[in-house]
């Protein structure tokens, strides 16, 4: 009989695909062991996750925040969601359960602590959410991506490990494809997996100054699903210097073809940008729970990996001058290359399960 880990959560590609990067490790580093995911019908893990192979259940979940009716409903809902988790740890018995953030991961969370299965958080954030924080003293081990999140949690209970990136996303990065050639200095632009009109509008209007003014630059540029259609319109009547893309989860393609990354600072984003060694300009998502995103961004940019700024403050002339300073100056913009590369943790994923299953006893039973 081998090892089973049930990793809970979801919602958003920030947590998601690490999930998927912890299951791939662990079918590497267990012989015979099996993962089963648990999330929500809406999230974005209901189509990723099969669409991987692995097996996935949903509970209901909703935020428990606020006040009024609202949050009389989450409280509802998160009721019948340990119910429902209850339900799937009987029949999936795992010896380990995963949450690494996203509604679905706290009532499969608390049903774990309740049912004395060995729980465990992958917390992505410099600021954790206000539920990991909770269940943070609870857990048997707390694996943080930045340094920012651990005075959030019992003293000894955390460690920082780095935030674990999918196989396709590091073998991309070994496979060491070479950035696109000519004379163009190539931008990659993103907004995360749900995409960020902010920056699809700030890329349409730097493609503008640029064509005007004649630099020799261009953007790669993923959209939102919704807008796809919409910019690849304006890019095709107005001829700008943009290749437009919707979502794809085989992002490291492009991060390999660039030279500089502008995009939010969501973590999972800032750990595989840091993966290729790309310097950055972070902008912040200005409603970010906790201002998380801005944490990220300081943590990553004081290592000298790039340049983070408000939304606000994020205009075509600011973010084109920042730019400007790495296409002038190579030499610059190969140390912010550097300082991103030192940034990252390419080992997260197996360093996370290795430790995990260590704590629960079973490494030399197992074999692992």
């Amino acid at each position: 009989m081998s090892l089973t880990l049930t990793i809970a959560g979801g919602g958003t590609g920030g947590h998601v695909f690490p999930g998927i990067a912890l299951a791939e490790a662990f079918l590497d580093l267990v012989p015979g062991g099996a993962v089963s995911f648990v999330g929500t019908e809406g999230g974005l893990e209901a189509r990723t996750v099969p669409g991987r192979g692995f097996e996935i259940d949903f509970v209901p979940s909703g935020q428990v925040l606020g006040k009024g009716a609202g949050g009389l409903l989450g409280v509802a809902m998160m009721v019948k969601g340990i119910s429902s988790a209850f339900s799937v740890l009987g029949r999936r018995r795992p010896d380990l359960v995963f949450g690494v953030g996203g509604y679905a991961s706290v009532p499969v969370a608390v049903a774990a602590l309740m049912a004395g299965v060995p729980l465990f958080l992958q917390e992505q954030n410099a600021v954790p959410g206000r539920a990991n924080r909770m269940l943070g003293r609870m857990a048997r081990r707390v694996y943080v991506g930045f340094e920012g999140a651990v005075p959030y949690f019992p003293v000894g209970k955390v460690e920082v490990t780095g935030n674990p990136v999918r196989r396709e996303i590091a073998a991309a990065r070994q496979q060491g494809t070479p950035l696109e050639e000519g004379d163009s200095f190539v931008v990659f632009a993103l907004g995360g997996s749900q995409g960020a009109r902010a920056i699809s509008r700030l890329v349409v209007d730097m493609a503008r100054r640029v064509k005007r003014e004649g630099y020799a630059m261009k953007f790669v540029l993923q959209t939102g699903p919704g807008e796809f259609e919409s910019v690849s319109a304006t890019v095709r009547e107005e001829q700008l210097p943009i290749e437009p893309f919707s979502f794809t989860e085989r992002i490291g393609e492009v991060f390999a073809r660039c030279h500089a990354v502008v995009m939010r600072a969501g973590a999972l984003s800032i750990a595989e940008a840091a993966l290729f060694g790309k310097p950055c300009i972070l902008i912040p998502y200005p409603h970010a729970a906790d201002r998380h995103q801005e944490r990220n961004a300081e943590e990553f940019c004081a290592t000298g990996a790039g340049v983070w700024m408000t939304q606000d403050k994020a205009t075509e002339e600011k973010v084109l001058e920042a730019l400007m300073k790495w296409v002038g100056n190579p030499r610059r913009r190969a140390a912010a290359g550097e300082a991103a590369s030192g940034f990252s943790r390419p080992d997260a994923a197996a360093q996370i399960v290795l430790s995990a299953i260590r704590r629960i006893g079973k490494a030399e039973a197992r074999r692992v």
